[in-house]
């Protein structure tokens, strides 16, 4: 797997640099090349065509032009298929039709090609640029030019060539396109070829093997790097896996308590229990910080059975306020389904009166059951409603089943997803969608919970719906068991009264 994986990175490795060497070479030889044209042009613009044209000092400009340039071997200037003037002097008037394109009158810009020069036998790189109503012909050492192309691409490890309009001008003539496996073309924006640069097999492979060394370096460290990542993340996990068993041992894990109130009259009806960590060095720590490590090391049915134990306790101050007030505590549907957890359960609801009514345990539909699973959860929720307990089931309609688990299982309470009330103000179809979910808790006679009520617009959707209770932020944020018993003698002292929502706000703060 180590060495597949170093070949995978080198081959990746390649590509990429391979690209970005190609654009980048041939780029530096369009550049470059631009460079050498455009000094030709400068210094032919500086001789005067118009007078007397082609003096002795006109032809000694030309000479300088080509004693600059060691790619240059002649500059003439051509009218009418002959050359009228040029840096040799004993070229004058000679037609040399042969050595141009038949059609290069046609042109009214920059261009290039190649021919047989005449006068000495042998193929040359011609480049003719338009000059009032002549052409100027500038004469290429090809075997410069070719030299110089192929040595640019062998310094960069890389085939190079260039051509106009498809066709070969100078570099590598005996590698053709279909020899290399990766190539790239960079055109000159300003004269008339293309740069080519391109790998072939044996290039691809000389660059793979050079890369492989630090390829195979780059995978050592990263594997050494997700090891030492992995171990400590395994440290952490066991870490905090034994912080949790050390915390129910302690006693660390305590019940929030957050108001479950009456849509109309605002007064509260009963509260759902939400874990909170008393961390000793950490201070209050919500689920979010470890519930995860708790569900999988199964830590959380330990968790689970502790709150409820401590909610007989509560529930016993709290039945002395209000004896109709109820308590909701949030388990899963595999504990449930867990024969062993559900006698547990049983227990601690016999030996404490207070839980033997007014108490609700709710699940997500979120959890998926073979037929043979969801057998046991009927069971269970069976034999726990037979002491007492009444079943809602939490966040419905964010899954996938709620219909189908309503048909397969028997719930007293539904509590819409918050996702559902928080899209309720800008979104018909949710309300529409809300007002289906209120149909459907009557078929199947279930009380409705609205969740995440944040805003009084929310508050108002969900009381003109008919959704008896109501659960957020705008009513009370979850707070500690001394707190909640504070807030609720208070409550109860208010006169019961049919409020609107706007009316909210000076309820909660007395």
């Amino acid at each position: 797997m180590f060495i597949i994986l170093a070949l995978l990175v080198d081959i990746f490795w390649v590509v990429l640099d391979t690209e970005e060497k190609m654009e980048q070479s041939a780029s530096i030889a369009v550049e470059r090349m631009d460079a050498l044209f455009t000094g030709i042009e400068k210094k032919l613009a500086a001789i005067d065509t118009s007078n007397d044209f082609c003096t002795e000092s006109d032809r000694q400009a030309l000479e300088d032009i080509i004693y600059d340039s060691v790619s240059i071997k002649e500059i003439s200037f051509i009218r009418d298929n002959k050359i009228v003037c040029s840096d040799r002097s004993r070229q004058h008037n000679v037609d040399i039709s042969r050595e141009l394109p038949k059609n290069y009158s046609d042109f009214t810009g920059r261009f290039t090609y190649t021919a047989k020069d005449q006068r000495r036998n042998k193929n040359a790189l011609f480049y003719l640029i338009p000059a009032q109503d002549m052409w100027v012909r500038v004469s290429l050492h090809l075997d410069y030019i070719d030299f110089w192309v192929s040595d640019f691409g062998a310094r960069h490890s890389m085939k190079a060539k260039v051509i106009y309009n498809g066709n070969f001008v100078a570099g590598d003539a005996e590698v053709k396109n279909c020899d290399l496996l990766n190539l790239i073309e960079v055109d000159s924006q300003k004269y008339p070829y293309t740069v080519m640069t391109g790998y072939n097999g044996h290039l691809l492979l000389k660059a793979f093997k050079d890369q492989l060394l630090y390829a195979i370096l780059i995978i050592f460290l990263i594997s050494a790097l997700f090891v030492v990542g992995l171990s400590s993340l395994c440290r952490n996990r066991r870490t905090l896996e034994s912080e949790i068993v050390q915390a129910i041992k302690n006693n660390e894990f305590v019940g929030y308590l957050q108001p479950i109130v009456c849509s109309q009259t605002q007064q509260w009806r009963g509260a759902e229990i939400l874990l909170r960590w008393e961390h000793p060095h950490n201070g209050l720590t919500t689920p979010a910080e470890f519930i995860t490590i708790a569900e999988n090391s199964g830590l959380i049915n330990d968790i689970t059975l502790k709150l409820l134990a401590e909610a007989a306790r509560n529930k016993a101050v709290l039945d002395k306020i209000n004896p109709d007030h109820y308590l909701s505590l949030n388990v899963t549907a595999s504990m449930i389904a867990n024969p062993f957890f559900v006698r547990k359960l049983i227990s601690i609801i016999k030996h404490s009166p207070a839980l033997q009514h007014g108490i609700v345990l709710e699940f997500t539909e979120r959890e998926t059951f073979t037929d043979d699973q969801l057998a046991q959860l009927q069971t269970g929720m069976t034999k726990l409603r037979q002491h007492g307990v009444t079943w809602a089931l939490d966040d419905f309609g964010s899954g996938y089943s709620g219909l189908s688990r309503l048909q397969q299982l028997s719930f007293e309470v539904l509590k819409i997803d918050r996702a559902f009330v928080a899209a309720s103000s800008t979104d018909t179809i949710t309300h529409s969608i809300l007002d289906s979910i209120c149909n459907l808790a009557k078929r199947f006679d279930c009380d409705v919970i609205a969740e995440g009520i944040e805003t009084t617009e929310q508050a108002e959707r969900v009381n003109a719906l008919g959704i008896k209770y109501c659960q957020g932020y705008l009513f009370a944020k979850p707070m500690s068991f001394s707190k909640y018993v504070s807030k609720l003698k208070k409550a109860q002292r208010q006169p019961v009264l049919d409020l609107a929502p706007k009316e909210l706000e000076q309820i909660i703060e007395h």
